[in-house]
């Protein structure tokens, strides 16, 4: 939408207003490239660091909700305009298979994925889970780290972040729902956010 040559193309709704279709992805896609997919990665050699990882950044995730609150808006601007010229050239040059609001869910869809990686981390309940050899235990502690199941710390921090990370996908899908609400009090959607 910056490119001075596709400019005449964008539907007048667009005209200065791209941050309504896209809401806040900059700010999630900044915090993801420049913070939390580091840390994430570090969580590739010391798995049991990633709870504490999700934990830790739990005020930074809820960037996640300021995204969410703008779906529905997003959703009316995108259902005027999808058929429109530009769409049809930015898919074109860009090469992307699929239609702009396809990719818009990415966010959404990258919750239900860190869920998903929480609750499978939760499933491994022995030291062959984890590849570790019962033989190399002594006083319930493995020569490599810690005996992960699911009574141990890992397995409580792995569950208070995935509290935390239902909580956050309920308050999401909340702001989406009390957003498209059309004609709600401003007072109850604020006594909403303040819940967050």
């Amino acid at each position: 939408m910056d490119f001075i040559w596709l400019k005449h193309l964008i539907p007048d709704v667009l005209q200065n207003n791209k941050e309504f279709l896209f809401g806040n992805i900059r700010e999630l896609y900044e915090f993801h490239n420049r913070t939390f997919l580091k840390e994430l990665e570090k969580c590739t050699e010391n798995p049991e660091l990633l709870a504490r990882c999700f934990l830790k950044r739990k005020e930074d995730l809820q960037i996640y909700f300021k995204y969410h609150k703008n779906l529905p808006r997003a959703r009316a601007i995108w259902q005027e305009c999808q058929d429109c010229t530009f769409f049809g050239v930015c898919q074109r040059q860009l090469d992307h298979e699929l239609p702009l609001f396809k990719y818009l869910r990415g966010p959404s869809q990258r919750l239900i994925k860190y869920q998903m990686l929480l609750k499978g981390l939760l499933d491994f309940e022995s030291p062959e889970d984890l590849g570790i050899d019962p033989g190399d235990q002594e006083e319930g502690l493995a020569k490599n780290g810690p005996k992960r199941t699911k009574d141990s710390t890992f397995s409580a921090e792995l569950q208070q972040a995935l509290a935390m990370l239902e909580d956050l996908i309920k308050s999401c899908e909340l702001a989406v729902d009390l957003a498209a609400v059309t004609g709600c009090p401003v007072w109850a959607i604020a006594s909403v956010e303040t819940v967050q």
